[in-house]
C-alpha cells in the first residue's frame, strides 16, 4: 500500500496547507451557523469546503499515480499495484 510519506515533502507539505485551510474553513462554518447566518451563505461556503476537499484529492491521487508510473518504468511492479489502483479510484469516483 503506497503511503504519503512516498509522494515526496513538497507534495505533502502542500497537502497539509491544504487541509489547514479547509480546517479554517470547517471551524468558519461552525461558527457562521452558530451566529445564526443566512442559509444560503452557508451552503456557499460549504460549496467551498467541499471544493477544497475535492482538489487535495485529487491532488493525492495524482501524486499517487505518478508514483505508480515511476514504479512501472523502473521495472519495480508489486503484483498487487493494479488492485490497489483500483481501489483508490474506486473512493475517489
Amino acid at each position: 500500500m503506497t503511503k504519503t510519506t512516498e509522494l515526496g515533502q513538497d507534495t505533502v507539505e502542500n497537502i497539509l496547507k491544504r487541509l489547514r485551510r479547509i480546517e479554517g474553513q470547517v471551524r468558519g462554518l461552525q461558527k457562521m451557523v452558530a451566529e445564526g447566518r443566512p442559509c444560503d451563505e452557508v451552503l456557499t461556503q460549504m460549496t467551498a469546503t467541499k471544493k477544497a476537499m475535492e482538489a487535495a484529492a485529487t491532488l493525492i491521487l495524482h501524486e499517487f499515480l505518478n508514483v505508480c508510473a515511476t514504479e512501472v518504468s523502473e521495472g519495480k511492479v508489486d503484483p498487487k499495484k493494479p488492485e490497489e489502483i483500483a481501489n483508490m479510484l474506486k473512493k475517489f469516483i
